[in-house]
């Protein structure tokens, strides 16, 4: 074959394999779902099976309060209830302020985890190895689980509250610590958590102080050693404190060795006392937060709760039973329909925050881009339809069981125990609040959930989507015709 024939021809088979890959690379055009009506599972039981009674929550605390009469301690003094015996001993130190949230909790989180490390290093106590944080807006809570005395736990703890803990002479890393603080933020944006601020940041304003008083972004820059020391300072001298001691360790534990070792308070800023609660009022509006290139939409929808619809003792079993029933994972309604009998999704959970100063029912899970309008539209019909029809009996009776059954592990596992107690210091409910709530659960009706729901949803929800927006609009403006669409930035 001649040289310039030969050239011809591959010449035309590399034309035509350029256009099949070219081909090949065009995007298949999006088919997007279309709507259904709400489907719910049945709950009926088969008359030959056997019957199970109810279960009911003890009455009884998990921790009680073995204060010495006569005594004035800067603590108060409790002691688990739990019969138990552990090879190692539990203590933790309690911060908590019940009106008005701590400033800056975050940063002191990560400024404790490095003074544990810096203690670790120079004092070569295994007990440190298991240093522990959980910090809320309204409690902080260090503890230590480790086979020594409690008068060595509290020894060990106080010392992340001692005036000089973080002076120049701590041998603390502070760069460190501003480094820990900028990659979570960092970590947050890749992870996509970016959708939660923006969630607050509509939901309650981003006046409210439980936005004011967290991801201060110039601080995380600027922080120093006396700014760090003054938030600590400023935090103990707000704070109540709690101490919880092992079952077994009242008798040895040493009150008056305690009282020399508690730190001494210094000149501190007084927390203002003015806080604005005034939550933004919510419209027919979808919020986007563009993420270009995104194989999946991130969604939140849910409302804040106030006194002015719901009761201050219907808010917290209203908040629970709600967002259980439509998001408790596999037997939660939003789970059943939109996961397992029409795929739109892989999970789909609902969430109670109850807080002193704020209350909010939130839905949160993620769907493939040419699902998104079909899933919005799913949930916001089961909104819909549990404000407006019963639930049935055995559908209550499921519900009921899951509840009661979630506290009774709860107050197995002595960590979840705590933290539970903890909350309810924080929001000051008392044991017969607690009985209470559990024995208007008990005998919850149909109705009376229906009209609990139609009390929490009452109004717009609030609804929040991360996606790639060129993509979904257009499915959004279909599906949703009455609703806004408008795209906001993260720090907006």
């Amino acid at each position: 074959m001649p040289t310039s024939r030969l050239s011809n021809a591959l010449q035309t088979m590399s034309i035509g394999l350029i256009a099949v890959i070219l081909g090949a690379c065009q995007q298949t055009p999006l088919s997007f779902t279309p709507t259904q009506a709400p489907s719910l599972a049945n709950f009926d039981t088969q008359p030959n099976l056997p019957q199970v009674g109810n279960i009911y929550l003890p009455n009884e605390q998990p921790f009680i309060d073995v204060t010495p009469n006569g005594v004035t301690l800067p603590y108060q003094l409790q002691r688990t209830t739990s019969a138990t015996q552990n090879l190692s001993n539990r203590m933790s130190l309690v911060a908590i302020s019940p009106t008005i949230p701590f400033d800056n909790p975050d940063i002191l989180q990560v400024a404790f985890q490095e003074k544990a490390r810096s203690l670790a290093l120079t004092q070569a106590d295994a007990c440190l190895e298991t240093f522990e944080t959980r910090v809320t807006l309204h409690s902080i809570n260090i503890s230590l689980t480790c086979p020594a005395s409690a008068n060595h736990l509290y020894q060990l703890l106080i010392q992340f509250w001692q005036p000089d803990a973080f002076s120049e002479a701590a041998a603390i890393d502070i760069d460190n610590i501003r480094r820990q603080l900028k990659l979570n933020k960092h970590l947050n944006a890749f992870s996509g958590a970016e959708i939660d601020k923006v969630w607050r940041d509509k939901l309650l304003g981003t006046a409210h102080p439980y936005n004011k008083n967290i991801n201060n972004q110039a601080l995380f820059d600027s922080l120093s050693l006396s700014e760090l020391s003054r938030l600590q300072q400023n935090t103990f001298a707000q704070a109540n404190w709690q101490l919880f001691l092992p079952n077994h360790a009242q008798t040895e534990f040493d009150i008056k060795q305690s009282l020399s070792q508690w730190p001494t308070r210094i000149n501190t800023d007084s927390p203002s006392h003015l806080i604005n609660t005034q939550k933004p009022p919510q419209s027919r509006t979808l919020y986007l937060i563009d993420a270009p290139g995104s194989v999946q939409t991130q969604m939140r929808i849910g409302y804040a709760l106030d006194d002015k619809h719901l009761s201050a003792r219907d808010m917290p079993l209203a908040c629970r039973s709600l967002a259980a029933l439509l998001g408790r994972s596999f037997s939660g309604r939003l789970y059943y329909d939109l996961r397992e009998k029409r795929g739109l999704t892989y999970g789909i959970y609902g969430q109670c925050a109850n807080a002193p100063l704020s209350t909010s029912i939130k839905f949160y899970g993620s769907t493939a881009i040419e699902h998104t309008g079909a899933f919005v539209v799913g949930i916001l019909d089961h909104l819909k339809l549990l404000a407006s029809t019963p639930a049935s009996e055995g559908e209550l009776a499921a519900l009921k069981t899951y509840l009661i059954g979630e506290a009774l592990l709860t107050q197995d596992n002595p960590n979840l125990s705590e933290t539970q107690f903890i909350h309810q210091q924080v929001l000051r409910l008392d044991p017969q609040s607690i009985q209470a709530i559990n024995l208007k659960l008990q005998a919850l009706s149909p109705n009376q959930l229906m009209q609990l729901a139609q009390q929490a949803f009452y109004g717009e929800p609030l609804i929040i989507l991360r996606g790639d927006v060129a993509k979904i609009s257009a499915d959004l403006s279909a599906k949703l015709p009455g609703w806004q669409l408008e795209e906001v930035k993260v720090n907006d």
